[in-house]
C-alpha cells in the first residue's frame, strides 16, 4: 500500500506543478503628466515623469518614480522640484487574459525630494536635498495587451523638517507636502 500512495502522491504533486500557471512579469513603462496641489508653496503647473518598474502577474510589483515640475514654487521665482522615489506596488487584476482589463492599485515609496529656487529678483539661490515619501493608488486600464492609460493620486512629502528661513517670504523647501495627480500612457 506505501508503494502506491508515494508514487501517486508524486504523480499527483508533478501534474499539479505542470497544470499551474507559469508567473507571468510585466515591465511596464508610464510616462506621465501631472500637477500639484494641497500645499501653499506648489503652484498649479505641469508635471511631467516616468514611471519604470515591473509586476508579477499583474499583482506585486516594484518601480522607480522620476518626475519634474519646472515651475512648482510658481510666484515669478525660476524654480523646479524633482522627485526620484522607489516604490512598491499591490494591486488586484480583474482581466483574466493578458490582454485588456482594469487594475486598480495602491502604492508607497521612499526616495529623494530636490528642491531649487533662483531669483533674479532679490539675488537668491537655495537648493535643498530630503528624503521622501510618498503613498496613494490609482487605476490601469489596459485597452490592449501592450497599451493602456493610468491614473494615479498620490501624497508626496519630505521626511525631513529643515525649519529653513528663506528670502522668499512664505516658501519653505525644508517642509514640502502636496498631493500629486498624474494621468499616463501604460507600455508593456
Amino acid at each position: 500500500m506505501k508503494r502506491v500512495r508515494v508514487p501517486l502522491v508524486m504523480e499527483v504533486c508533478v501534474s499539479a506543478m505542470l497544470i499551474a500557471a507559469p508567473a507571468r512579469a510585466e515591465t511596464l513603462l508610464i510616462p506621465w503628466l501631472g500637477a500639484n496641489a494641497g500645499s501653499r508653496d506648489a503652484s498649479t503647473a505641469l508635471d511631467v515623469g516616468v514611471n519604470a518598474g515591473t509586476t508579477a502577474a499583474g499583482v506585486i510589483g516594484v518601480d522607480v518614480d522620476f518626475g519634474y515640475s519646472p515651475d512648482f514654487f510658481g510666484n515669478n521665482l525660476n524654480g523646479y522640484l524633482l522627485t526620484t522615489m522607489g516604490n512598491v506596488t499591490v494591486g488586484m487584476p480583474f482581466d483574466g487574459t493578458r490582454r485588456a482589463g482594469i487594475r486598480p492599485y495602491v502604492t508607497g515609496g521612499i526616495g529623494l525630494i530636490r528642491a531649487r529656487i533662483d531669483s533674479p529678483l532679490y539675488g537668491y539661490s537655495l537648493a535643498n536635498n530630503d528624503i521622501g515619501v510618498n503613498v496613494g493608488g490609482g487605476v490601469t486600464a489596459f485597452l490592449s495587451g501592450h497599451v493602456g492609460v493610468r491614473a494615479d493620486l498620490r501624497y508626496v512629502r519630505s521626511v525631513e523638517d529643515d525649519n529653513w528661513t528663506t528670502p522668499f517670504g512664505r516658501i519653505d523647501v525644508g517642509r514640502l507636502r502636496y498631493w500629486r495627480t498624474s494621468v499616463g500612457v501604460v507600455l508593456r
